[in-house]
């Protein structure tokens, strides 16, 4: 039991070095994909899920990166980088849609 343990911390670290490599190479789809594999394998991956709410930030996808920003930030609540994130969606969100707010 202890071995597959290993192993699947073996098989994390690789799947997160490829996506480190994909994303700082702009490939974010397929770095997407890797973060998502890893997240499959650990649900709870502060790193994997921070990265995927980055990717989704880098595509344009504002919605789907708060929702990994506060997954982040609800698994890890001092998560500096998480936290600041939700704030600036939130700024940015509150910002194009002033007018539902003050009608």
């Amino acid at each position: 039991m202890r071995y597959i343990h290993i192993d699947k911390m073996d098989k994390t670290q690789d799947i997160l070095l490829k996506a480190k490599l994909q994303f700082e190479a702009e490939e974010f789809q397929l770095a997407l994909s890797d973060y998502q594999e890893v997240v499959e394998i650990d649900p709870k991956h502060i790193e994997a899920n921070f990265m995927i709410g980055e990717i989704y930030h880098q595509i344009g996808d504002m919605a789907k990166a708060l929702s990994f920003y506060i997954k982040v930030s609800d698994l890890e609540p001092s998560h500096k980088k998480a936290n600041v994130k939700i704030e600036m969606i939130n700024t940015i969100l509150d910002y194009f849609n002033s007018d539902m707010h003050n009608p």
